[in-house]
């Protein structure tokens, strides 16, 4: 099994292979590669990397809501 990281910044896990220790105020954190490529790139392009990363986290978000909805229905119809 591979080892995997916590993305502060995508707030997801990733491949160790593809994260790096990032300098921020309160200490270093973990942050991917393509994280900090977007941070270096221009203002559209780290926009539009916010407002992927943004529907990604909503999608998730979403599923995760669903599931414990769904979970929550089971154990009422199993009670």
């Amino acid at each position: 099994m591979t080892e995997t990281l916590f993305c502060y910044c995508c707030r997801v896990h990733h491949d160790k292979t593809v994260m790096r220790l990032f300098p921020t105020r309160q200490g270093y954190r973990w942050r991917c590669l393509r994280s900090i490529e977007a941070a270096a790139s221009s203002r559209r392009e780290r926009d539009a990397f916010g407002q992927q990363q943004s529907a990604i986290n909503r999608e998730t978000a979403r599923r995760a809501a669903e599931l414990g909805q769904r979970l929550r229905q089971g154990v009422a119809l199993a009670a």
